[in-house]
Formats: structure tokens, C-alpha cells, sequence
């Protein structure tokens, strides 16, 4: 039997129908600190926190969904806590790796198309925060930042968690000192601790500098000083992170001479209240950045820090599914376009 002009036409139909529909899906994605206000953030961590704490039920905040981990970076916290916070939420969390898999082939805007119809959220590693910005501007699910160039945005929700759960929920007035190279983590903490009350105290060696437009975005809870001992001295928290982030190894002895007068060591420890707690999103590499002694030491939490990876990311996938809730609807098929 012959196919009717009918049944072309509403064909066609259908398929202007949908793409019309899809190019107006813009769903909410995390790409960066500002795709969240401070309202919402503390209440993320506030959920996170009750269920780390077993006062609020994760067993189904993600049933029935389906979570893409696609990397294009190494990952030891980020997949694994991203994995965890899936499979206790009741998700399926499937690994992609980037450089065996045709993201290598075709289009970036392509590829997460597909990705997306077959995900509720993809969660991306990737070299390069534009790329990030070309797959949330495609994708038809949200896309979680799981580490860039420019930002690190879970890792500083997970931050804020800790220090919530170490000095309560009101963060107004806590000191934190940064001690560093001013890059993705850097970038991601100032923002969203600083929303939350924190008063930020940056050190770093001239040209590793925190970019301006971040740091004046905390305004006047948000200081620079030359000094690592004037940065700590008055701090509750004492902060670093890697010397050399991914994708800089040929700058390692570069970087290291700049920054050699920077390192955590029980000298710089001891120049800091008693009560001041060391913090590293890890991997540290002790005997450059930071002291095994420090790093391995009661004042260190670190450990809780990447703990609470997994509980601040399954409070977050949950979030921004009920902040991309719509009802569903099942698209009709050409045979009932055309009837």
C-alpha cells in the first residue's frame, strides 16, 4: 500500500514540530557557581548534610534515572562519589570515556545531542570550560560540570558542606585562607563560600593570582595579601590545593619555584589559631604544596572533604531534576499526526 500525501505531510509536520520543541528544552544545567543562588545553595548543602547525617531518606531521590559520567580528564573522587551518589539514590551511573568513544570523531554539539536522549543528566570532566558551555547549550537533559579548566563547581559545594558540618550551618563570619596558585578550585570555593558569609583571605605568588572579576564578586569579604603567615593568622581554615593542575606538568619546575614559599607546612600551621582545620580537595602531593605531616595530621580533614563528594552531589542531582521538572508527555506518532 502506497503512502498516502497525508501521512508525508503530517511527517513533516511532526518533524518541524519536534525540532521547534527541542531547540526551545533549555534545560537548567550547573556549569558554574552562578547557575545557583545562595537560597538554593544552602539548601543543597542542608539536604546533603541530613542525609549524610541519616535524618532525610536518599534511597529514592534519583529512582528510575539514568546518569552519564562522560570524562575527558582522570578521576578518582569525582567518578567514584559521582557513581556512589547515583547508585544509593537509586540511579544507573554509566561511565564514558571521552577518548575512547566517537566524542573524539564528531561534533561536540552532536554527540551530547544523542547523549542526551538516552540520560537523565550527564555529568562532564572535560579539558575546556567552552566545551561545557556548547554541551549545555545542546543537550536536552542538565549537564553537570564535574571539573574544568575554569571551575570546579561540585567541589565547592562539597566544601561548603564540610565546613557547615564542622562549624555549623551559619557560615557568616568563618576565615579562610587561601594558600596558592589561584585556579578552578580557587575560583569555585571564593564563589560559593562567599555567598554564604565566609570571609576569604587570598595569598598567592605574583602571576598565580585569582582573577579580579571573581574576587570582586565576594567584595569585602574577599582580601589579598602577600604574605601566607598574614593570611592565616586569624584563619579558621586553611586551604590549598595542587601546584600543578592537570594539563600544566611541563610547567612543574616553574611552578614550583614560584610557589615554594606558599607550602602548608607545621610552621605555617602553627602561625594559625590552634583551632584552625587544614583542608585540600586532593590529590595533594605532600612535600610541595602541603607537608605529609600537615596532611596527615588530626587538624586535617580531607578525608571528610572527599567523603562529602558524594553526599553534596546526590543532594545536587536532585536538585536540578526538580528544578527541570515538567510534566511528561509522550510524543504522538505520524500515524496520529495524520488521522
Amino acid at each position: 500500500m502506497a503512502i498516502a500525501s497525508a501521512h508525508r505531510d503530517a511527517a513533516l509536520a511532526l518533524a518541524t514540530r519536534r525540532d521547534h520543541a527541542r531547540r526551545a528544552l533549555r534545560p537548567r544545567s550547573f556549569i558554574t557557581l552562578d547557575d545557583i543562588d545562595a537560597r538554593a545553595l544552602a539548601r543543597v548543602v542542608d539536604h546533603a548534610l541530613a542525609m549524610k547525617r541519616g535524618l532525610a531518606d536518599d534511597a529514592g531521590a534519583l529512582a528510575g534515572r539514568a546518569v552519564a559520567l562522560l570524562f575527558q580528564k582522570t578521576s578518582t573522587r569525582t567518578r567514584c562519589s559521582f557513581a556512589a551518589a547515583a547508585r544509593e539514590a537509586g540511579a544507573q551511573a554509566d561511565y564514558l570515556d571521552w577518548s575512547r568513544s566517537n566524542f573524539v570523531l564528531a561534533e561536540l554539539r552532536d554527540e551530547i545531542a544523542v547523549l542526551s536522549r538516552y540520560y537523565d543528566l550527564i555529568v562532564a570532566r572535560v579539558d575546556r570550560h567552552d566545551s561545557l558551555r556548547v554541551m549545555a547549550a545542546h543537550s536536552e537533559v542538565p549537564v553537570v560540570n564535574g571539573l574544568c579548566d575554569r571551575h570546579h563547581p561540585c567541589q565547592a559545594v562539597s566544601d561548603v558542606m564540610t565546613l557547615m558540618e564542622y562549624f555549623g550551618t551559619d557560615l557568616r563570619g568563618l576565615r579562610l585562607a587561601w594558600l596558592g596558585d589561584g585556579n578552578n578550585v580557587c575560583r569555585s570555593l571564593v564563589q560559593a563560600a562567599t555567598r554564604l558569609g565566609v570571609e576569604v583571605t587570598l595569598s598567592s605568588p605574583a602571576g598565580h593570582e585569582l582573577d579580579d572579576v571573581t574576587a570582586c564578586q565576594g567584595g569585602a569579604l574577599v582580601r589579598r595579601v602577600a604574605e601566607p603567615r598574614a593570611a592565616v593568622e586569624r584563619a579558621d581554615v586553611v586551604y590549598t590545593d595542587t601546584w600543578v593542575s592537570m594539563g600544566q606538568e611541563a610547567e612543574l619546575e616553574a611552578r614550583k619555584a614560584a610557589m615554594a614559599g606558599w607550602q602548608v607546612d607545621a610552621r605555617l600551621m602553627d602561625a594559625a589559631p590552634r583551632h584552625a582545620l587544614f583542608m585540600h580537595c586532593l590529590p595533594a602531593h605532600p612535600g610541595l604544596e602541603v607537608t605529609a605531616e600537615v596532611l596527615r595530621s588530626p587538624r586535617s580533614i580531607v578525608l571528610d572533604q572527599a567523603e562529602n563528594r558524594k553526599h553534596a552531589q546526590k543532594a545536587l542531582l536532585a536538585w536540578l531534576l526538580r528544578a527541570n521538572a515538567r510534566p511528561a508527555a509522550r510524543p504522538a506518532s505520524t500515524a496520529a499526526m495524520a488521522a
